[in-house]
């Protein structure tokens, strides 16, 4: 989960060979109905505060007058900015607290609330610990998706010496809480693909981006209040295990056989890939067989391998128990993801995606038009054919211009061609730049409008699906500015209507 980088310090360069594997503490920023849930703890108490105290309490506040200094807990001021409001999750790796952004409500924002993770105090003295966080941090902050949760800002508090990372406020439950409430026979097909393909679009997003997981599981996705899965906490897990290979601390071998689904390794057992747990670098296949994993358990309410490792299941030969429900091409990528040997798996999530989607439905709506326009259209199609081609033929255009036309549309063709590869829908708008520049050296040019309709087709089927209007339009609106062509493309401007463009 490029998008605009929030302001950082000077980032320290790491050994692009360190081999990472951290721990990930089960920390949520969770709110259900109005009420705050903790994960792992029974009650509903909020687990007691850091007794740790603030340092040099006399520096000044900026926004508003602190009259004393406060105990790190509700009420304290992270950098002066954010105002720690309520506990609401606790790990290994610190607190995860709800906070009230100040700059933000002096801005006037009508919900000036964020989620901010608080590092133990031990990361003060971990100058290793602390470097290799900000670099995750920090690639985190690019990712910009619907499927994955926004990181505002990665810190250190001078008072208190307390790292933290600020994001964005969810509300709904973690889905390991909605798995454990499913029961035995885990989620119907038409609640289950949705949320593994929201998925998978997170994790094929960050795989383009070049970022791994490395500890996807049902504890890091959250499902908001409107359903939509948000992956948590890229890259933080590996950053201690930089920080521990740097600092001469190895992963024990105890922990790489432990049955749970935390502890301090950078990654979960019941979860990790074979190569994973042999040690193996880090790569976008082992977020496939994770994937492959939860995907199953939302499925089938069980865990593939009996909740065994995959180098145990591995050896005892247990082969995976048949999916029922789905269609074959969706049993079909779920059972390759979960493949033992990562050469017979998906390279990343992108063609997870695209094996569990099968044709795009855009493809199969394309085809569908052009076989009604040839049965039914007859000699009126012929007529409006005719009508359609330019005036003049591009052969008695100057020869500069016609080298220029073909340029765009080689261009353009590159650009689907990608888009039908990756799923990245930026493509989409790249190609209607192309085919719209072709457009206007050669007008109505069957090629060039061809290519508008093509790309638009791919926007409107991928912006309408937002679950957010406002930036459906917002992306539509975007995407018809690249072309003169678009201000009277039929499809497109039903979807601007659509999305709230004629209110």
């Amino acid at each position: 989960m490029d998008p605009q980088d929030e302001p950082t310090r000077a980032r320290p360069k790491a050994d692009a060979q360190t081999r990472v594997r951290g721990p990930l503490a089960n920390e949520t920023m969770i709110r259900s109905n109005g009420t705050l849930i903790r994960p792992g703890r029974s009650g509903g108490d909020t687990a007691p505060p850091d007794e740790t105290r603030v340092r040099d309490a006399s520096l000044p506040h900026p926004l508003r007058n602190e009259p004393a200094a406060r105990a790190f807990g509700p009420g304290y001021r992270l950098r002066e900015r954010y105002e720690l409001d309520e506990m609401i999750g606790q790990g290994a790796m610190g607190q995860v607290w709800r906070a009230k952004d100040l700059l933000g409500e002096e801005a006037r924002d009508r919900d000036p609330y964020v989620a901010v993770k608080v590092l133990n105090s031990d990361f003060q003295s971990r100058p290793d610990a602390f470097i290799a966080l900000h670099r995750e941090a920090t690639r985190a902050q690019k990712l910009a998706h619907p499927n994955i949760v926004t990181v505002y800002v990665f810190d250190r508090d001078e008072r208190s010496g307390r790292a933290f990372i600020a994001m964005e406020l969810l509300e709904g439950r973690p889905l390991d809480q909605v798995l454990r409430k499913s029961g035995p026979s885990g989620l119907p097909p038409d609640q289950a693909m949705p949320l593994i393909k929201g998925m998978a679009e997170g994790l094929a997003y960050a795989h383009r981006k070049g970022i791994v997981h490395s500890d996807f599981k049902p504890a890091n996705v959250f499902l908001t209040a409107d359903g939509a899965p948000k992956i948590l906490d890229f890259g933080i897990a590996r950053a201690v295990q930089i920080a521990d290979e740097v600092a001469g601390v190895p992963v024990p071998d105890s922990l790489r056989e432990r049955h749970d689904d935390g502890g301090f390794q950078g990654y979960t057992v019941n979860y990790a890939a074979p190569e994973a747990l042999s040690g193996a670098p880090p790569s976008t296949s082992e977020d496939v067989f994770a994937l492959g994993i939860v995907a199953y358990e939302i499925v089938s309410g069980k865990h593939p391998f009996r909740r065994m490792s995959a180098l145990e299941a591995r050896s005892a030969g247990l082969t995976i128990p048949p999916l029922r429900g789905l269609k074959r091409r969706e049993c079909n990528a779920i059972e390759r993801a979960l493949a033992y040997d990562p050469t017979q798996r998906f390279a990343d999530a992108g063609a997870f995606l695209r094996q569990l989607q099968g044709t795009p439905r855009v493809q199969r709506a394309l085809a569908a038009a052009v076989a009604v326009l040839l049965v039914t259209a007859g000699i009126l199609w012929y007529r409006d054919y005719q009508q359609s081609q330019p005036r003049v033929p591009l052969a008695s255009l100057p020869l500069d211009v016609q080298q220029k036309f073909h340029e765009k549309i080689r261009a353009g063709n590159d650009d689907l061609d990608y888009l039908r590869r990756t799923h990245d829908i930026s493509s989409s708008q790249d190609a209607a730049t192309d085919f719209g520049e072709a457009w206007q050296l050669h007008e109505k040019d069957p090629e060039a409008v061809r290519g508008l309709r093509t790309a638009a087709d791919y926007a409107i089927d991928w912006y309408s699906r937002l679950p957010d209007r406002h930036e459906a339009l917002v992306q539509l609106r975007m995407f018809e500015s690249r072309s003169e062509f678009y201000k009277t493309y039929g499809p497109l401007q039903k979807a601007i209507r659509a999305a709230g463009g004629g209110e």
